[in-house]
């Protein structure tokens, strides 16, 4: 089984919201493709990094992810681990430490892309259809980040 972190930022919210419509659309067509968990975040005019309730426990399942809640917390910036924590990096990741599962290069990339007014989906996904997902979220205008999990 394979599991994955995806991460596609939009310029703005109407256009971020349009694709994870149709990636939730995705996963209810296909069998085998599944979102366990994801949020959706905005970095407001101070840069701060806010999590949009709309996209989280009703949405896309139960609870942030671990994986999911540590991302925020890095690129949240200094009060990230707060945030993080508070989104879901608490949770176990088996014995390491969020700085070990994520890779340093992407979420240095997703802090750059994400300006002021920007957003970000952060889905944590088993068995991900990588073809159809980056066709939706190039085709909102995206950029697309993935990095496998496991540990």
């Amino acid at each position: 089984m394979t599991k994955k972190l995806i991460v596609a930022t939009f310029d703005n919210l109407d256009v971020a919201q349009r694709c994870a419509r149709d990636l939730n659309n995705l996963a209810k067509d296909d069998g085998g493709f599944r979102i366990e968990s994801g949020v959706m975040v905005q970095k407001d005019a101070d840069g701060k990094l806010i999590v949009l309730k709309q996209y989280t426990e009703s949405y896309w399942g139960t609870a942030i992810g671990a994986v999911t809640g540590g991302l925020i917390g890095l690129i949240a910036g200094p009060l990230g681990v707060v945030a993080g924590a508070a989104a879901g990096a608490g949770a176990a990741l088996a014995g390491h430490t969020i700085e070990h599962v994520l890779d340093r290069k992407m979420t240095t990339a997703i802090e750059g892309e994400l300006q002021p007014g920007c957003v970000a989906l952060i889905l944590e996904t088993k068995e991900p259809l990588e073809y159809e997902v980056e066709n939706v979220v190039l085709g909102y205008g995206g950029k697309l980040f993935t990095q496998p999990l496991s540990w």
